[in-house]
């Protein structure tokens, strides 16, 4: 099994990263993460120059996302969440899955495909954050555009008060999570699976 995890945190030690490291040892097979803080990748210009043709008008990281996207059986977002949704580099960076949306929807090209994946969400929240739904709703979108069926999160909530690193029950939610979703990648068609 491939695991792609797409790390929406600016910071590289932080509570996100705590929940990342706890989820990926429990993780069977190979796992890669791409963090989006790395300035690789522009937003989407909206030139619309997808619309009519194939491939994105902007050369950079994204062309390393589509085929390691395409080859996980599981794509996992994960962020911090700053008023009630994922960060803004997070969502900066998924402004090119655009092209995705204008392949399927608007060109409507019968060749594009990014495969069918089971997606996670891990989120820490701090400050006032006390409901993580509208950061979920958010993140639950980003992967249907990837082509992932919502499986569940994990989540580190009131980080101010207790670091990820040091929130057990947080900790322990991530691990399970991989390994629910583990087991249920086992046996499935999915690219990458077990």
């Amino acid at each position: 099994m491939y695991t792609l995890i797409v790390n929406g945190s600016p910071r590289p030690n932080g509570d996100t990263a705590a929940l990342i490291r706890a989820f990926c040892g429990e993780l069977p097979g190979e796992w890669e993460i791409l963090n989006v803080r790395d300035g690789k990748t522009a937003p989407c210009l909206d030139c619309r120059r997808c619309h009519t043709r194939e491939g994105c008008a902007l050369r950079d990281g994204m062309d390393e996302f589509w085929p390691r996207l395409q080859r996980a059986g599981l794509l996992v977002f994960a962020s911090p969440v700053y008023y009630g949704q994922p960060s803004g580099q997070l969502l900066s960076w998924a402004t090119r899955l655009q092209y995705a949306f204008v392949s399927a929807h608007i060109r409507r090209d019968p060749d594009f495909s990014l495969g069918k994946r089971m997606g996670a969400v891990l989120l820490a929240a701090g400050g006032g954050t006390k409901d993580p739904e509208p950061a979920l709703r958010t993140m639950r979108m980003l992967l249907q555009e990837c082509g992932a069926e919502y499986a569940g999160f994990a989540a580190a909530m009131q980080t101010d008060r207790l670091p990820a690193r040091e929130d057990a029950a947080a900790l322990d939610g991530a691990r399970r999570l991989a390994r629910e979703l583990a087991a249920r990648l086992e046996g499935e068609q999915l690219p990458g699976g077990i």
